[in-house]
């Protein structure tokens, strides 16, 4: 047997919704900061280790067989381009996060990604 919101219950579940959006949007300019330093901490880290990663693999496979060379070569060149798209990601995330907060309205340019010493 379903239940159906009363009047009563609709504004009350809208006057909650309110409450928990302006706590959500008050803070979102602080979490979009730190989204953006952890992106641009942790993506160089991985891209790094994936360039290292692809030479290793890349030299492995040119000591075994021809059909293994050529899967150490696809994997190799897959990782080069993950490792780049994971740079092109992290030097680009303050403006498209940026962006994200101006759509949302939580103050537009007012919104500063400059926490600590990294500048996003």
């Amino acid at each position: 047997m379903t239940r159906r919101f009363g009047v009563l219950n609709r504004a009350a579940l809208l006057v909650a919704l309110v409450l928990v959006s302006n706590v959500v949007f008050a803070d979102m300019s602080s979490s979009l900061s730190s989204l953006c330093n952890t992106i641009k901490g942790i993506v160089p880290v991985v891209a790094l280790l994936m360039f290292i990663m692809a030479g290793g693999i890349y030299a492995i496979g040119q000591v075994l067989g021809a059909e293994t060379r050529a899967r150490a070569s696809v994997w190799a060149t897959a990782m080069l381009v993950g490792g780049v798209i994971g740079l092109v990601i992290a030097a680009s995330a303050g403006f498209f996060l940026q962006m994200f907060a101006q759509s949302l309205g939580t103050g537009g340019t007012t919104v500063s990604l400059n926490t600590g010493s990294v500048a996003c």
